[in-house]
């Protein structure tokens, strides 16, 4: 098939020639230059703001745990075996480069996701520009970069979600340009950064799927043939096949075990293989929560976002309005390629839209996809708007419904800026506003003018001082950052963990089996018990050295190690959790029993309660070296 053909088919339409059939194209050109400028500095705002705000917060969670283990793996670490990566492959790699090139700090990881996200925003530039204008390619870049650095959604940086999503618009915007009669290196393209978005988060198969589907959809509306469909899907293949199967050949060569593989479980499916781990992630988490509870989180989020999800809905509408007109009119015409790419777009969204009710958690980062492919998809209503703009000779009605679309847009994006009230996640009314662009960044500076006052970054400055390089320490919880920020290694190849409360009560009494077997080697210098409330979030931590409260009116302390009290203590405690949730988590909390009795037995307080928020610090204590356990 010929280039000139395929452009023919899979062109974008009257949308976007209509408007420009009247300019040549040198003309074209010159006039662009200007506006892309001036469009560019318009969308660096945000994405600029962004990376201050992430570079600037250091990321006690997620964040700390990838660098944590990239740093480990660096090292010589036998994945699975000496470090439990909590990672998927493709964020470990990543992470992996950034420490390589930038240290033991979260400077690299953050790097390499403002490059790639630059990247995604440059190609998602140049395929909606092709498809519906230099307009509607600016516009939706602006929302899509608005929003996915936008503080509500965006956390602190070195975010899965935001790798996969870059990879997803790469890999969307090449298969984009391929449709448009671009040369068969951009399928290629296409299929090998799609490819990735799985490695970092399961749900990148939304690209995929709305990738793969579109090309049927292709040869189905006879768009493009069988015989085209058939190239593109095997060149969708090579890309991939390309992009991962050297990590194969090296997780085959390191001897990593089958559950980190990319695309495990769907292998699985096809090929029989031992030690395939089933997670308890979704399963459990779903059992220990109310999904009631659940959806009227996920619609108070979607609420926040009712920018790109209207901008969404009305491209939908606009697109089944185009095709019925050209189906159902007096005069049938073609569907053009443009109005066509609606469906790969608005699959692609729906997917997103849908894959945020599959874990019962609902952080917030899980929304940040949809805003990708929503700022994607809304760019059909933008580019219709223009162009009939640029058509119609009696303009005003035009410009006032655009003054009005724009101050819609302002109106349902000022939060974004300016903060919220009321806690997404609960619906608690906050004593002041929070979680906007304004709120981060003055927490930011008031950061880095007294470095290091959160507890966390405290704790961690406090285990820096009082240890060596060479020393282990080991926090309890899911407070990872500490290790960074601490700059020191774990002694336990379980470094940290958010599944104390979902993992079965054999699941977790093997972990702390392991974690103090590795103490037996060498036990840390320091311990910190984050005492972190984590998912399902109404169940009390999982405390190492437990704060009991002896009178009403005092304030608690932590439990004496009198035996007898340690004991009486525990047999309440135990009953307590089996009255007020369930047998299971009264186990849980049995099963810690030997940690607890390893702590008092070789280590001491060194913080009082409260002086590091919740964080309990534990520092060895050679005194206590020869003293039965209690």
């Amino acid at each position: 098939m010929k280039r000139s053909s395929q452009r023919k088919r899979g062109g974008p339409g009257p949308l976007k020639r209509q408007a420009e059939e009247s300019e040549t194209g040198t003309w074209r050109r010159t006039r662009q230059v200007p506006f892309w400028v001036l469009a560019g500095l318009v969308i660096a705002i945000p994405f600029t703001m962004g990376k201050y705000l992430e570079f600037g917060s250091p990321g006690p969670f997620d964040s700390g745990a990838y660098v944590y283990s990239a740093k480990h793996v660096l090292d010589g670490a036998h994945i699975g075996v000496d470090e439990k990566v909590t990672a998927r492959m493709g964020t470990l790699l990543v992470n992996m480069l950034g420490v390589k090139f930038f240290g033991f700090s979260e400077t690299g990881p953050k790097t390499m996701q403002a490059l790639l996200q630059l990247a995604a925003l440059i190609m998602m530039c140049v395929a909606i520009c092709r498809l519906y204008g230099r307009w509607a390619a600016a516009l939706s870049a602006l929302v899509a970069t608005f929003y996915l650095s936008a503080p509500l959604i965006a956390k602190f940086g070195n975010v899965k979600e935001q790798y996969m999503i870059a990879c997803m618009m790469i890999g969307v915007s090449c298969f984009v340009l391929r449709q448009l009669g671009g040369r068969w290196w951009w399928s290629v393209l296409a299929g090998a950064f799609v490819a990735w978005g799985p490695l970092f988060k399961q749900t990148g198969l939304s690209a995929i799927a709305a990738v793969g589907l579109f090309a049927f959809f292709q040869a189905l509306t006879k768009a493009r043939s069988w015989k085209e469909t058939g190239q593109d899907l095997g060149l969708l293949m090579l890309g991939a096949t390309l992009s991962v199967g050297p990590i194969y050949v090296w997780m085959v060569a390191a001897d990593i075990p089958f559950e980190y593989w990319p695309y495990a479980k769907i292998i699985r499916l096809v090929v029989p293989a031992e030690g395939m781990r089933v997670s308890s992630y979704i399963v459990q988490g779903r059992q220990m929560v109310d999904m009631g509870v659940v959806a009227a989180r996920i619609f108070r989020w979607y609420g926040l976002l009712a920018l790109p999800i209207a901008l969404s809905l009305g491209s939908i509408l606009g697109a089944l309005i185009s095709v019925m007109v050209s189906k159902l009119g007096s005069k049938k015409r073609a569907i053009d390629g443009g109005t066509r790419m609606v469906f790969m777009f608005g699959l692609w969204w729906v997917l997103d839209m849908a894959f945020v009710w599959i874990s019962p958690r609902s952080y917030e980062q899980y929304f940040l996809p949809l805003n990708a492919s929503a700022a994607m998809l809304g760019s059909y209503l933008l580019g219709a708007y223009f162009c009939k703009l640029k058509e119609v000779d009696f303009k005003i009605p035009w410009l006032v419904l655009g003054v009005i679309g724009l101050l819609a847009m302002m109106g349902t994006s000022w939060h974004i800026i300016f903060g919220i009230q009321r806690s997404p996640h609960s619906g608690i009314e906050y004593a002041s506003k929070r979680r906007g662009y304004v709120q981060r960044l003055d927490a930011v500076k008031r950061a880095q003018a007294s470095p290091g006052q959160t507890p966390w970054e405290a704790v961690a400055r406090h285990i820096k001082r009082g240890s060596q390089p060479t020393d282990k320490i080991f926090v309890w919880g899911w407070v990872p950052g500490i290790y960074v920020q601490a700059q020191r290694m774990s002694a336990a190849s379980y470094a940290f963990t958010s599944e104390m409360h979902v993992r079965s009560p054999d699941s977790l009494g093997e972990m702390i089996t392991r974690i103090l077997a590795d103490f037996d080697r060498q036990k840390p210098k320091f311990i910190v018990d984050s005492r972190k409330r984590h998912f399902p979030w109404n169940r009390p931590p999982l405390e190492l050295w437990p704060l009991v409260q002896v009178k009403r009116n005092e304030a608690p302390r932590f439990l004496s190690e009198d035996s007898a009290r340690v004991a009486s203590y525990e047999q309440g405690w135990s009953d307590m959790l089996r009255r007020s949730y369930d047998e299971a988590e009264a186990q849980r909390f049995r099963r810690m029993t030997p940690f607890r009795a390893f702590v008092r037995k070789h280590y001491r307080i060194v913080n009082r309660v409260g002086e590091h928020g919740e964080h309990v610090l534990f520092e060895l204590d050679p005194s206590k070296a020869d003293r039965e356990p209690l």
